[in-house]
């Protein structure tokens, strides 16, 4: 299938301040005065607090189907709020390309202050940008943050990107971005300077009649470089065999090595996260496998100072893990890794959005796994939906409360906060949950609630929460 596209399209720097039904911009978002360091990742306009932004990449913009968006809720003295919010697509002032059906814009999100200007920037894919065949779709889309957040200065660049991630890779204090391809990864270490030309580093064959990548970046040697840990399977062509490669590739002075430290062919994880659960300074490799026939499980690659070491699996029936390991819970469908006590050590957010609540199918469930100085255990496990007391709606089939997780912290205080992606909520709207983490753990306390209405996606099958910027 061949579909022609306009390229570019020329629009004027603009900021808008009031969304009215169906159109995309800022509403609120005070100016910040002009920062003099990097800001954090997701931190859009250099105030200090961490944004938060969901993906959308079958939603409608535009009036088109599967286009997709962006929903960004901007961070406060008490958290995001719904009111400082942005919805960005491809008609967004700046952003190179169109709207158009199947582009799936928002499919995956990364971010850095790439340009070291204080204020974060976003990358967003496309995957289904400029398709011609089962495999070559993606294209990323860079958006600069400003002092009111996102801006209208954007570059399009990376054909046949499927995810991104963020890392130095080279510790040359510059954020590097890497995009996940079908059988290779994308490096691009001149975001700096505006370079957007990549390095291309082929893992398989590029064939196979659909792929399923997933990235993620972290220093498991603490060597101070940035390493990436890429994951793809395949689906088999003509009765070939499925084809699998989980590999992690070492950060140097040089960039990413071609060669990986680490490889199996034996199980492909679709989601990873990275963060120190044991607080000895390396990064631990975390991989959710939701798709193994029992349940689902989540593997804690430790890191060391040689590489990837010793391998620990947690299931819902592991010892303190609440619940019950059922064949369709997905549980491992997202991973997320971040300090929700303010203990030194990272803790695990697990999301199983098949699980049943009940008779109710698929209403979904949230996991924390708590780290310590002998690594991620269940002890003291939290589980977390729809029927938690504190927790805004009920219990309801096909919710999908889990489909994605976030540990960062949104309130300032040190200690990561828990969001949760309900893609399933009220049918294909999808809603938000932002959970604080204080001392004893995630708590429902202030919980704060974001919905397609009060973030004026409303009718337009945002699905949020289905992409989480991590």
């Amino acid at each position: 299938m061949t579909r022609h596209r306009r390229r570019l399209r020329t629009s004027v720097l603009a900021t808008v301040t009031a969304v009215a039904a169906g159109a995309t911009g800022l509403v609120a978002v005070p100016a910040q005065a002009a920062p003099r360091v990097p800001a954090l990742p997701g931190d859009f306009n250099g105030d200090g607090r961490r944004d938060i932004a969901t993906g959308s990449p079958l939603g409608t913009a535009n009036g088109v189907t599967y286009a997709g968006f962006v929903t960004v809720v901007y961070g406060g003295t008490s958290g995001p709020d719904a009111a400082k919010r942005q919805v960005i697509s491809q008609e967004s002032a700046g952003v190179p390309g169109s709207s158009e059906k199947f582009d799936e814009f928002g499919r995956s999100l990364a971010s850095a202050d790439f340009d070291s200007d204080g204020y974060a920037d976003l990358a967003i894919v496309a995957t289904g940008e400029d398709l011609e065949g089962p495999l070559d779709g993606g294209r990323i889309t860079l958006v600069y943050g400003s002092a009111s957040g996102l801006s209208s200065r954007a570059v399009a660049f990376g054909k046949g990107s499927q995810t991104v991630s963020a890392g130095d890779f080279d510790r040359d204090g510059k954020p590097d971005l890497v995009a996940g391809l079908p059988g290779a990864f994308a490096v691009y270490r001149g975001l700096a300077s505006g370079d957007t030309t990549g390095t291309v580093t082929r893992i398989g064959t590029g064939e196979g009649e659909s792929a399923r990548v997933a990235t993620t970046t972290g220093d498991f040697t603490g060597d101070g470089y940035a390493d990436l840990a890429y994951s793809v399977s395949w689906a088999p062509i003509d009765g070939e065999d499925f084809w699998i490669r989980f590999n992690v590739y070492p950060g140097s002075a040089g960039g990413l090595a071609s060669t990986p430290a680490y490889t199996s062919s034996e199980a492909a994880p679709t989601s990873l996260a990275s963060g120190d659960v044991n607080g000895d300074g390396k990064a631990d490799l975390v991989a959710g496998f939701p798709d193994d026939g029992k349940g689902g499980e989540v593997r804690v690659y430790s890191g060391s100072a040689s590489g990837l070491g010793s391998v620990k699996a947690i299931d819902q029936d592991s010892d303190g893990v609440p619940g019950t390991e059922e064949r369709d819970d997905r549980f491992g469908a997202s991973v997320a890794a971040g300090d929700v006590n303010g203990d030194g050590k990272a803790d695990v957010a697990v999301g199983a959005p098949g699980e049943a609540i009940g008779t109710a199918a698929e209403a979904g469930a949230v996991t924390v796994l708590y780290g310590g100085s002998g690594g991620l255990t269940g002890t003291g496990s939290q589980q977390l939906g729809q029927g938690t007391e504190g927790v805004p709606g009920s219990v309801e089939a096909h919710d999908r409360f889990g489909s994605q997780v976030s540990l960062a912290d949104l309130g300032g205080d040190g200690k990561a906060d828990l969001t949760v992606g309900s893609s399933g909520e009220n049918g294909n709207e999808g809603a938000l949950y932002a959970l604080n983490g204080s001392a004893s753990g995630v708590t429902t306390a202030g919980i704060k609630a974001f919905s397609s209405t009060n973030l004026g996606v409303q009718g337009r099958g945002a699905s949020l929460g289905e992409v989480l910027l991590p």
